[in-house]
């Protein structure tokens, strides 16, 4: 595992957050209309996810939840992508006493073995993790402050090497633990009230 932690300017913030479109490269699109809600380490009630329409920001997937602790709260796209794969979303964060904010998971076998990433605003910080048989296990972190508004969240994946981006954070590691291709998705933890624009997911040539 070998991490880096980048601050970027944001021309090339946004060069690295945009892999589509490539020469070659299929075109990004939302991920399938068939979202799966899911949790990791599940106790109590399930997080209700919804949909509303925005002028902005078109479909949004609004998650509401009381969970604590370690349950993940998950909506998993109905169709595999990768396993190199970009992803790029917007997310805001509502409310949470305990966790705030969320992220993407990517690679995702089931609800216990995926990648995530995930920006919280309560600890100001940007992860890398991977989760594995239900275990979370961090893989690269950076402190900073962004908006609390709505923010720019991208991630891209080739081989073992993964690059996030978040607002103007930038955060970089390398991983092998999942290597197949898998679904990808929404995340967040406990009882993080979150509103995320519809992701588009793409697979890397």
């Amino acid at each position: 595992m070998k991490p880096v932690a980048l601050f970027l300017p944001l021309a090339l913030l946004a060069a690295c957050s945009s892999t589509a479109n490539e020469e070659g490269a299929p075109p990004a699109r939302e991920a399938a209309a068939a979202w799966t809600p899911a949790e990791t380490n599940g106790v109590g009630t399930p997080a209700a996810w919804t949909t509303t329409l925005d002028a902005q920001h078109g479909r949004i997937k609004t998650v509401a939840t009381d969970n604590t602790g370690h349950n993940y709260n998950l909506l998993l796209s109905g169709e595999t992508f990768g396993p190199d794969v970009s992803i790029r979303t917007r997310l805001r964060a509502n409310s949470g006493l305990e966790d705030q904010g969320g992220g993407v998971v990517w690679r995702a076998q089931d609800a216990a073995n995926y990648y995530v990433t995930r920006w919280n605003p309560l600890e100001n910080n940007l992860r890398i993790y991977k989760v594995e048989n239900s275990k979370r296990t961090q893989l690269a972190s950076i402190s900073g402050e962004l908006p609390h508004d709505w923010i720019d969240l991208s991630v891209t994946m080739r081989g073992p090497k993964i690059l996030v981006t978040c607002g103007s954070l930038s955060l970089g590691v390398e991983d092998t633990t999942f290597a197949a291709a898998g679904k990808a998705g929404l995340w967040t933890k406990a009882d993080a009230n979150t509103s995320f624009m519809l992701p588009h997911v793409e697979t890397l040539r």
